[in-house]
């Protein structure tokens, strides 16, 4: 979005150079502040144009090798012994909430 009023220029130093630079906002001293050498090193290189980037923040859990099709459950992902026990988890959590709300329905 561009407006048409103009942008004040503030002068300052460079945190990782210590030369003087001029940058288009109010440094607070709550975060570094860089001229525009250090910032173009700073920054990673722009993937060229059609590039696979994997990015760094990705999970694995992102990865379509990670997810199971409906009905074809592997022995590496999930067990039936495994999902007996979340069965049981889940039962026995349900029997807990029960009991927890049959001792506040008593209070009132």
């Amino acid at each position: 979005m561009k407006t048409d009023r103009p942008i004040t220029i503030y002068k300052t130093i460079c945190d990782t150079c210590h030369q003087a630079c001029e940058v288009p906002f109010k440094p607070n001293g709550k975060k570094p502040v860089f001229c525009d050498a250090c910032f173009k090193n700073m920054r990673e290189p722009a993937p060229v144009e059609g590039a696979y980037v994997r990015r760094k923040d990705k999970t694995v859990f992102d990865t379509p090798d990670n997810f199971v099709a409906r009905g074809s459950l592997s022995p590496a992902t999930d067990t039936n012994a495994t999902i007996m026990q979340l069965k049981r988890e889940l039962s026995s959590a349900n029997a807990k909430l029960d009991k927890l709300i049959d001792m506040f329905g008593k209070f009132r």
